[in-house]
């Protein structure tokens, strides 16, 4: 990941670690005009980086470190509680139970769970966390394959084996108590709780009196009032070119955001590959199957970072027409599309009536 901070004649390039950043890189505008403290706080998160800008007011007293400290322990929290890298999170806990199995989980992986259902039925299947064991079988790939060591697509019996355990409709929570209905259902999601980390760090810097920031992780964004220089902020976005550096060629620009949330999700840097042919490490959840699409990203602007995140990757198993056609019917929600053409890198870029572009 690429960041920028362009002042009145100094350019800052910082480069941090890529992995699922999905291309993105920052460009925060802050104009000719006299600027106001910057404090930035960065460190890591799940798996990536995180990049905080707070606009320093002296108003505010509270030590840096001691906030450093508080988010760094939400970051802890949410990885222990939704992590499926960690085999003691709760999220691990219950997809390692037995059918009927029942688990008491914390009151904000609950809230990320019903948030998850909402917007299932919402997109109408396109997004669903219990794709987990869809996931899990594209990993690793057919079960009988010749050689061990060379992946190979699932058969197609294997993904309608993996299909019976999977279906939102089939998640069972009364209150904070998660219950197994099935054998083999297992749930994933980091489709989600990123967005939510990131509201998790927007809401705990608002609370402590901070008015203007940004908060950024591994390339999801959310920001409150304005940069130090008065002006609303500037987001780029990388064209997505399979072995490009972030920040190596730019598509356009994301702008003027204020008081919004901003999240990406592409499947030209994640992908298996077989005899010649290219598979998504995105599933759907409708059918269990790597998505065949010529949409390379989506971005997603939406009041939260939550509800951008899960919408940029519904968007990517949605065609274009059914997202676009999704968007227009959520109010406060605005999405781009960048379309593989299919020849030499060359892309079209297609976007809602109300998402904020400008062009290079």
């Amino acid at each position: 990941m690429l960041t920028i901070v362009l002042d009145s004649h100094i350019k800052l390039k910082l480069f941090f670690k890529a992995r699922l950043l999905l291309g993105f890189y920052f460009i925060l505008l802050f104009g000719c005009n006299r600027s106001l403290p910057l404090v930035n706080l960065s460190g890591n998160a799940w798996g990536t980086t995180y990049s905080i800008k707070i606009i320093s007011d002296k108003n505010i007293s509270h030590n840096i470190s001691e906030i450093k400290l508080g988010i760094d322990s939400i970051i802890v929290d949410i990885d222990n509680q939704m992590s499926t890298y960690k085999i003691n999170s709760e999220i691990s806990l219950f997809n390692n139970l037995p059918k009927n199995g029942a688990i008491n989980i914390s009151h904000g992986f609950s809230e990320v769970i019903k948030r998850s259902i909402y917007w299932s039925e919402v997109t109408l299947g396109s997004f669903d966390i219990t794709i987990f064991p869809a996931v899990i079988n594209w990993r690793e790939g057919k079960k009988d394959r010749e050689y061990n060591d060379i992946w190979e697509p699932p058969t197609d019996l294997d993904i309608i084996m993996e299909m019976e355990k999977i279906g939102y409709d089939k998640i069972k929570l009364s209150d904070n108590t998660l219950k197994k209905s099935i054998t083999g259902q297992m749930i994933d999601v980091n489709a989600i709780a990123k967005g939510w980390g990131v509201d998790q760090i927007f809401d705990y810097l608002k609370f402590n009196g901070y008015s203007r920031f940004m908060v950024e992780v591994g390339g999801e964004i959310r920001v409150l009032g304005l940069n130090n220089k008065g002006k609303k902020w500037e987001i780029g976005i990388d064209k997505p070119i399979r072995g490009n550096n972030p920040g190596e060629n730019i598509i356009g620009e994301v702008a003027r955001l204020k008081d919004q949330a901003m999240a990406t999700s592409g499947n030209y840097r994640n992908y298996y590959e077989f005899d010649g042919n290219k598979y998504s490490h995105i599933i759907d959840p409708r059918n269990g199957k790597s998505i065949f699409s010529d949409i390379s990203s989506v971005t997603v602007v939406a009041p939260n970072c939550l509800d951008a995140d899960v919408l940029a990757t519904a968007l990517n198993v949605l065609s274009y027409d059914e997202g676009l056609q999704l968007i227009n019917s959520l109010d406060g929600y605005e999405a781009l599309w960048i379309i593989d053409v299919g020849y030499n890198n060359n892309f079209k870029v297609e976007y809602s009536p109300g998402m904020p572009v400008i062009w290079d």
